[in-house]
């Protein structure tokens, strides 16, 4: 409508608006994402000239089955008891339907309008990214709850985008549209971001995303000696990772060796230690139960702490619980020279509920809290608190929910009170607020739909690779990136996520091919 009247492409450049709007709005702000799908979807509608949409969705497998898949989500309302509940999740998924039938029936975007909009992409996640860790690390207050070091949208999710955009910023480099030493710069923060963020899922989609992009460089490589050279040093790189990895957990798992009978048994103040050798729960190497008066460490906590001894942290935990690990971490004994010995930013970080000293630290940090939290799972039974033990609670009650949801599943309405019901049945631990999906988007369109929904929702990511003809390097990174993620989360449950998944595959599918 607008181009017949202002004689120029005005819906592409709204259309490209729109865009930059969504790819902005997916890694800072979810007011902007539902600007950016209404923006989008109304261009489209003022647009018109729906006979030449039909014809381009005709001809398109994948947008049908995207339509499909959405209306059966609608469908299942007529078996879902919870339709209010209903109507509120086919609102979050909107954008899921929205974003791909524009882009489908739409002019296809031309490279240049994509790489353009990758350079906007890439801007804006350095500048989060960036933006993130300053604040994080020099303006809130002694924190060690590493996903505050995203502000905007899920520590999780964000970890895509920024695996995404290390990615594309190689690819831009060797197709020389982007200047090396920038890139190179680029390539390192994010990496080294991504390395302090201490998420399982992003350090996992990263090694994925690796090796996927060496194998399409060993095979577009025409020089041999480079090929082998470059598999050396893949394989030994590989290698070294997984030594190290071994070897940290070995560490963790084996404390400081100490001869048991050269204890000391009274303190320099002549209070009486409390040893229980037989105990091998450890914090950073050293042993939790050793060297413990609390006499000392109640009276000599309670006059330097606002907090007093026996109540809770800043996190709902026992505080004397806290000290004692902190402590031990710093591989001081619990006693009055312990406590005398903390700093005031130390009394501040036990007060928040900081257990160790050293939790900014990368991969090693999450290792030394997964073995920490398999320990006391192991101890006490409980998930609580405990994330990656949670999400096991939350795989072991979506395992039993597929066995009984038949072919079409509970509906769209009930799949959060069918997970409540079965952590009852079940009998699990899990706080209320804990007891989340499963936490694998496949499982939850099984449990929700039923295997009609799951069979769509997989040829989502098949029928692209029969469809596109040319299937270059972004095309296949940004499907990998989405699958290997909805094996880890729930990706399309959340606006921000929903809106992630619908943009990527939009402009990764829907595009004018090179």
């Amino acid at each position: 409508m607008f181009d017949h009247w202002l004689k120029l492409p005005a819906h592409l450049y709204l259309r490209l608006t729109a865009l930059l709007i969504l790819t902005v709005g997916i890694a800072v702000s979810n007011v902007l994402m539902s600007i950016g799908t209404i923006w989008i979807i109304s261009n489209w509608i003022l647009e018109l000239d729906f006979k030449t949409k039909w014809v381009r969705l005709k001809n398109n497998k994948s947008i049908w089955v995207i339509i499909f898949l959405y209306f059966l989500f609608v469908l299942s309302l007529f078996w879902s008891e919870n339709v209010a509940y209903g109507f509120h999740d086919l609102r979050i998924k909107l954008p899921f339907i929205v974003i791909p039938l524009v882009l489908a029936s739409s002019t296809p975007i031309q490279k240049n309008h994509r790489t353009y909009l990758s350079y906007i992409f890439i801007g804006i996640v350095c500048y989060t990214s960036l933006y993130n860790f300053i604040r994080y690390n020099y303006f809130l207050d002694f924190t060690d709850d590493i996903r505050q070091m995203s502000t905007f949208i899920s520590h999780v999710r964000f970890s895509i985008l920024v695996n995404l955009a290390f990615f594309i910023v190689l690819y831009c480099v060797y197709k020389k549209r982007l200047n090396r030493f920038l890139g190179l710069a680029i390539v390192c923060w994010l990496f080294f971001y991504l390395f302090k963020s201490q998420i399982v899922n992003g350090y996992l989609l990263f090694l994925v995303l690796s090796i996927y992009s060496i194998v399409f460089l060993i095979y577009h490589l025409k020089n041999r000696v480079l090929k082998w050279f470059l598999l050396f040093a893949s394989l030994s790189f590989v290698l070294v990772v997984c030594i190290v990895g071994i070897n940290t957990v070995k560490s963790i798992k084996s404390p400081v060796q100490i001869d048991f009978n050269t204890l000391e048994t009274y303190s320099p103040d002549g209070n009486e230690y409390y040893h229980d050798t037989l105990s091998t729960q450890a914090e950073n190497g050293n042993l939790i139960w050793l060297y413990f008066s609390e006499i000392e460490l109640r009276e000599s906590w309670n006059k330097r702490a606002a907090i007093k001894y026996d109540s809770l942290d800043n996190k709902q935990q026992r505080i004397y619980g806290t000290l004692i690990r902190y402590l031990t971490s710093k591989g001081m004994r619990k006693d009055i020279g312990g406590v005398e010995a903390l700093t005031d930013e130390d009394v501040k970080r036990i007060e928040n509920g900081q257990t160790a000293y050293d939790v900014n630290n990368g991969i090693n940090t999450k290792l030394v809290s997964f073995v920490q939290e398999y320990e006391m799972y192991t101890l006490k039974g409980d998930p609580n608190g405990y994330s990656i033990l949670q999400r096991l609670e939350h795989f072991k009650a979506a395992k039993r929910l597929v066995q009984s949801v038949g072919v079409f599943g509970v509906g769209i309405g009930d799949v959060d009170d069918a997970f409540k019901a079965e952590y009852q049945k079940m009998q699990s631990k899990l706080l209320l607020e804990n007891q989340h999906r499963a936490h694998n988007q496949f499982l939850t369109i099984w449990i929700t739909l039923g295997i009609v929904g799951l069979s769509l929702f997989i040829a989502i990511f098949i029928l692209p690779l029969f469809e596109i003809k040319k299937k270059n390097y972004i095309f296949l990174l940004s499907l990998f990136t989405l699958a290997f993620s909805c094996i880890f989360q729930d990706l399309i449950e959340t606006q921000a996520g929903v809106t992630m998944f619908a943009l990527v595959y939009g402009m990764t599918v829907y595009r004018e091919e090179d």
